[in-house]
């Protein structure tokens, strides 16, 4: 894409390329404090059709820009009308700014399915151009694959619930006694446990990998169900963006206070020689 700077008025806001129900203003007013406090944020995304700027990612940015009353503004432009600008809208933020709650990714699933030029894709070709899982695209385009979809979670989790439930009222005495049992008939020692101090095998590392990868993915789509939870994770995960960026300036400060530190010793050194020769 190419730069170029231009008066913030000439973007195009109003052609349906912007996909969240709704802008958030505690957002913006961050967007326009960070600037303030000179921070560089990366140009907004437009297309350029000959005569019109459509903007298709930075909605927040814009209105944090209208905030602060600027006037021009650096952007990144690419050929393209309004249509073009709209299917890049719907694969935006994805891995960058305010991420999407469940709701943001429903209304653009919907609205490329209102659209003649989508309505035909297939659920793989309509989750690329969302950005969105395909089992996604599948529930919002019928309502019977999301009753299935929903039937086989519940039956996922009762089955978890049960599981863990059974595991931890019997297991115990389903373990001793069976080593009991073994070590008696066989003579032959009981397999040895992790708490006897011994190191988990790959299978067992293998199982809780998987157990522990089961349990994020529960959390997650427990967190992408409601849109306060949703934003509050999103929250907590630019907070910690924020902090890792300030972690690493405050590195970067203390190797440049090293070096200056041994530039300085150095120095030093070189002036007492040319003080001990006069």
């Amino acid at each position: 894409m190419t730069k170029r700077t231009v008066k913030l008025d000439q973007i195009r806001i109003d052609g349906e390329t912007q996909f969240r129900k709704k802008i958030v203003q505690k957002n913006i007013n961050h967007y326009a404090e960070c600037m303030e406090d000179g921070d560089v944020f990366p140009p907004m995304q437009v297309t350029f059709d000959g005569s019109e700027y459509w903007l298709w990612n930075g909605f927040h940015r814009y209105h944090a820009y209208k905030k602060l009353d600027v006037v021009e503004i650096e952007i990144e432009y690419r050929p393209g009308t309004k249509e073009d600008a709209q299917d890049l809208a719907l694969g935006a933020n994805k891995d960058h700014g305010f991420g999407l709650t469940k709701e943001d990714k429903k209304n653009k699933v919907q609205w490329a399915l209102s659209q003649d030029r989508h309505k035909d894709l297939s659920n793989i070709q309509l989750a690329k151009l969302c950005e969105v899982s395909e089992t996604f695209v599948a529930a919002e385009r019928n309502p019977e694959v999301r009753k299935k979809q929903e039937q086989n979670r519940l039956a996922h989790y009762q089955k978890k619930i049960s599981g863990t439930t059974e595991s931890s009222s019997t297991g115990g005495q389903e373990s001793s006694s069976t080593g009991s049992a073994e070590s008696s008939s066989t003579g032959l020692e009981p397999k040895p446990s992790i708490l006897d101090g011994n190191a988990p095998d790959d299978e067992e590392l293998k199982a809780n990998e998987l157990a522990m990868k089961s349990d994020m993915d529960a959390i997650t789509k427990l967190l992408e169900s409601d849109d306060a939870l949703a934003t509050a994770y999103q929250d907590i995960k630019r907070l910690n963006h924020l902090v890792a960026q300030k972690d690493v300036r405050i590195a970067s400060i203390m190797r440049e206070k090293s070096e200056c530190i041994k530039l300085c010793q150095k120095l030093q050194k070189e002036n007492d020689k040319l003080k001990g020769k006069k």
